[in-house]
Order: C-alpha cells, then sequence, then structure tokens
C-alpha cells in the first residue's frame, strides 16, 4: 500500500468517489484512496481488476477518495477512452468493446444532428486507440476478428472497415500519421449515406439502374459532408470519394484504374467489400473471412477488382 504525503493544500486535490463508479469485473483506470489521519492512501491503483471480494472490501469503508484530476476517467468518453484502453489492452473482449460503445455514440449523434455535425475529436481518439492497440499487438486483427458484431449498419461497418484498413496499411508499412489519416476516412467514407432513402439502403432486392444512380451519389455526399466539417485532408477526400473505384476501371464515379487509383482508396475498396461479405444481410448469406478473400482474389465479378497484392496482405494477417 502507497503512503501520500499530505498537507493542508492536498485536500483540495482529492474528492470523494461513488461507489457507484467501480463495477466488478472491470478494470479500474484511477487510483482509489482511503483517508488516515492526514494522509491519502492509495489501497487500489489503476488498472487493478475488481473482483467480487475486492468490491466487498471496498464497500466495508467508511469513505472513498480518487484525485480530482482523474474526475473524467470514472465514465467512458472519447477523452478517457485512452486511459480505458490502456488498462484493457489485454483484453480481446473489452477492447474491442470499448471501440463499439463509443463509435455507437459517435454515429449516433451524427445521425440525429440537423446539420451533419461529426465529432471529429471523437473520430480523432477512436482512431488513435485503434493505431495503439495495432502497434501493441502484432495479431490485433486477428485476435479481433471473433469479436466483431458482424449485424450490417453503417455504424458497425464504419468501425470495422476503420480496423480492416489500418491493420492492412501498417502491414503494409504505412507510417503512423498516414494509419491515421487511412483510419478517419475508413470511419467516415460511408456518412453520405445518411442522405440516401433508408428503404432504399434496405432493399433486399437488386437495384435498378436509377436506384444504383442514387446509391452511388453516397460517395460525394460523403466529401460534401466531411468538407462541411471542416475537414479538408486531400487524402482522405479521395480515399472517401473513390472508395467505390475498381482496379479494371469499372468503378465510380470517375472510372479510376490500376495506379490511378491512390493507396488509401485501394485498401479502403477491399475492406468496404471484405466487410460487406463478412457481414449478415437479409438477401445472402454471410461469408467466412476466408471465404470473402477467396472470392475477392478468384470470382469472376470480383477477380480483376482490387490489387491483387494488398488482397494478399490482408489474407496474412487473417
Amino acid at each position: 500500500m502507497k503512503v501520500i504525503q499530505t498537507k493542508i493544500r492536498t485536500v483540495e486535490h482529492f474528492t470523494s468517489l461513488d461507489l457507484n463508479f467501480i463495477t466488478i469485473g472491470e478494470v479500474t483506470t484511477f487510483d482509489i484512496f482511503i483517508k488516515k489521519d492526514n494522509n491519502y492512501l492509495i489501497i487500489i491503483e489503476a488498472g487493478t481488476l475488481i473482483s467480487e471480494s475486492l468490491y466487498d472490501k471496498l464497500k466495508k469503508q467508511l469513505r472513498l477518495y480518487m484525485k480530482k484530476i482523474d474526475k473524467n476517467k470514472t465514465k467512458l468518453t472519447c477523452e478517457s477512452l485512452k486511459f480505458y484502453m490502456l488498462h484493457n489492452k489485454d483484453n480481446l473482449e473489452k477492447r474491442i468493446s470499448l471501440l463499439y460503445k463509443l463509435n455507437d455514440g459517435l454515429f449516433t449523434n451524427y445521425l440525429e444532428h440537423p446539420y451533419n455535425k461529426i465529432d471529429l475529436i471523437c473520430v480523432d481518439l477512436i482512431v488513435k486507440s485503434i493505431v495503439f492497440l495495432i502497434k501493441y499487438d502484432d495479431k490485433f486483427l486477428k485476435n479481433t476478428i471473433p469479436y466483431f458484431i458482424n449485424e450490417h449498419c453503417m455504424k458497425n461497418h464504419s468501425l470495422h472497415v476503420a480496423i480492416y484498413a489500418m491493420s492492412l496499411g501498417n502491414g503494409l508499412g504505412l507510417n503512423n500519421k498516414k494509419l491515421l489519416q487511412l483510419g478517419t476516412a475508413g470511419l467516415l467514407h460511408d456518412i453520405g449515406l445518411k442522405k440516401i432513402n433508408e428503404s432504399l439502403l434496405n432493399k433486399s432486392t437488386t437495384f435498378d439502374i436509377s436506384e444504383l444512380e442514387e446509391v452511388k451519389k453516397h460517395v460525394t455526399n460523403s466529401v460534401d459532408i466531411i468538407k462541411q466539417n471542416n475537414l479538408h485532408d486531400p487524402d482522405i477526400i479521395d480515399a472517401v470519394l473513390h472508395h467505390h473505384e475498381q482496379y479494371d476501371g469499372n468503378g465510380y464515379p470517375n472510372k479510376l484504374s490500376e495506379v490511378e487509383i491512390s493507396v488509401f482508396a485501394s485498401i479502403l475498396a477491399i475492406c468496404d467489400v471484405f466487410d460487406a461479405l463478412t457481414s449478415s444481410r437479409p438477401h445472402r448469406k454471410q461469408y467466412t473471412s476466408f471465404e470473402a478473400i477467396k472470392m475477392m482474389l478468384k470470382d469472376e465479378s470480383m477477380v480483376n477488382k482490387f490489387n491483387q497484392s494488398y488482397l494478399q496482405k490482408l489474407l496474412k494477417l487473417l
């Protein structure tokens, strides 16, 4: 047990801790103190898993304290995510659940906002947490996929694409700055779908020509919304605009081919389709990761659509 030497003014640095902020089975993200005479004593350090017996011991304390500067760590927010991630980095299921929870809030707020406001600070913090996990766990993607929620919706799909893209980008040797750009593009690549009629997006049969043209507008919609939010990074904008371009030149919106397609856009194109194939849809089966890669490499309808070397790299990461 660690003793904190305290002078009178130090009292101002501590505040009472509500036991409701402590959960059995969770790792605490802050130090927990008791007060004895004029000293504050650490009884549980940040990073400790709260067992049932440990929780019972805390309940017996007359009063618990925490540092005032740690107050923002008592609940999961975008700002506190890095602390939660640091203390849960070895818990495979917990760390992805933290990303899902914040990503859910990010997209819920965006979809409900009348003027399409995106919390870019939260986007940045989510993406930075993914970079941290990729660098910490050299098998991050392989270890994370089993915990994916494979029910297709914009928020889950966007998070998955960001994770796939950043993992692939890391495997291709992209530096941290580029991984952050790529992850941001992955999270935001489909935000323009908000402007497309939901009944059209949920249609279980094939789109007719006019419907397909309407759906294709989502890439330019996404770019418009990104710029509206004062994000003008040309690499991010290019990746979002061109994530449906295809290696054979039959994609949209500009029918780019091969080297005309940027590295970011080529990566997003692969990850976008890969996640779609491995997610459940009402009108078709959900494919396994290896079935999806095999289709993208060899299926007649897809064989010339993607950068083959990038696909092979993704296969090695699975």
